[in-house]
């Protein structure tokens, strides 16, 4: 009766430390889980450029406008991103009319409202933040992204 209940103890303790390690490692799969998933479904991914920052004729009073063509994901139609560099400080609101047009002779118009902007001020649209995004717009329907040019038309209020 002793060896049965030695023998009912030494299974009882291996039974427990297995169930511990079982439990350690279903903590350590979930702890894995946890950490490394999110980052692999919220990675964002970088812009596919269509066409590279290209500079727009600057104006006399030094505010300066680059643009990109890209997509923002591999699904995503084409965007323009722009970046506004106020060189000057002389206008305390700047806004800019886009004439597009492409190498098929397709025309577009695009209009920038007047945002405030001061000396030394830049301001760059992207894909991932909606900071600046009246500086983000789609690619005008019938227009060919790759072979889209801007001329652009400064409009200032005070």
């Amino acid at each position: 009766m002793m060896i049965t209940l030695l023998k009912l103890g030494l299974k009882t303790k291996r039974n427990f430390l297995f169930s511990q390690i079982q439990r350690q490692t279903k903590r350590l799969i979930m702890l894995s889980l946890i950490m490394f998933l999110p980052s692999g479904l919220f990675a964002q991914t970088e812009p596919e450029f269509i066409q590279n920052w290209t500079p727009l004729e600057e104006a006399a009073f030094h505010f300066d406008v680059m643009y990109a063509v890209v997509k923002c994901n591999p699904v995503a139609k084409p965007v323009v991103l722009m970046n506004a560099f106020n060189e000057g400080g002389a206008h305390a609101k700047v806004g800019f009319k886009l004439a597009i047009s492409d190498a098929s002779g397709n025309k577009a118009d695009v209009e920038i409202p007047l945002f405030s902007t001061k000396l030394g001020d830049m301001f760059i649209a992207s894909c991932n933040s909606d900071d600046h995004a009246y500086l983000r717009f789609p690619v005008p329907a019938g227009i060919e992204a790759a072979t889209m040019k801007i001329a652009i038309t400064y409009t200032t209020g005070s």
